[in-house]
C-alpha cells in the first residue's frame, strides 16, 4: 500500500510536457522580445542625445551627453572636403581662429549597439567650439 502512494506521488509531482513546452515558449518568446529591444537601442539613443543637444551648447556638453557605443568624429572642412582630426587639432584650430574666419568644424556622431544596425547624425560647430545646427539623424547597415 505504501509503495503504491510513492507511485502516486511521484507522479503527481512529475511536470508535464506542456508545461514543459509552455516554459520553452516562453523562453523563446522573451528571447525575440529582448533581441527586437536591442535592435532598436541605437536609434533610441542617438535620439535622446538629439534632442538634448541644442544651438549654443559647446562642445564639452555635447561629449557629455554621448553614452554607450559611440563614436565621435572631429572634423574640419578643407579643400571642400571633410577631413577627421583629433580633438587636440581641433582645440588648436579653435584657439588659432580666435577672431579670424572661421574653418567650417562639426563633430560626426554614430551611435552602434549589439546589432548591425547604426544611427549617426553631424553636429555643426562654430569658431568656439558651440553647436550651430544638428542635422536629422539617419540610420544605416
Amino acid at each position: 500500500m505504501e509503495k503504491e502512494q510513492d507511485k502516486q506521488g511521484k507522479k503527481g509531482k512529475k511536470p508535464s510536457r506542456k508545461s514543459g513546452c509552455l516554459i520553452s515558449a516562453l523562453l523563446v518568446s522573451a528571447l525575440i522580445v529582448y533581441a527586437i529591444w536591442q535592435i532598436g537601442e541605437p536609434g533610441r539613443r542617438a535620439k535622446q542625445v538629439h534632442q538634448a543637444i541644442k544651438p549654443g551648447m559647446s562642445l564639452v556638453n555635447v561629449e557629455n551627453l554621448l553614452t554607450g557605443r559611440h563614436y565621435c568624429f572631429f572634423q574640419v572642412k578643407t579643400n571642400e572636403q571633410w577631413q577627421n582630426i583629433s580633438r587636440e587639432e581641433l582645440n588648436g584650430l579653435m584657439a588659432a581662429q580666435h577672431g579670424k574666419a572661421s574653418a567650417a568644424m562639426r563633430l560626426q556622431l554614430h551611435f552602434m549597439g549589439t546589432a548591425p544596425g547604426r544611427v549617426s547624425f553631424f553636429v555643426e560647430l562654430d569658431h568656439n567650439g558651440n553647436v550651430t545646427n544638428i542635422t536629422n539623424p539617419y540610420g544605416w547597415d
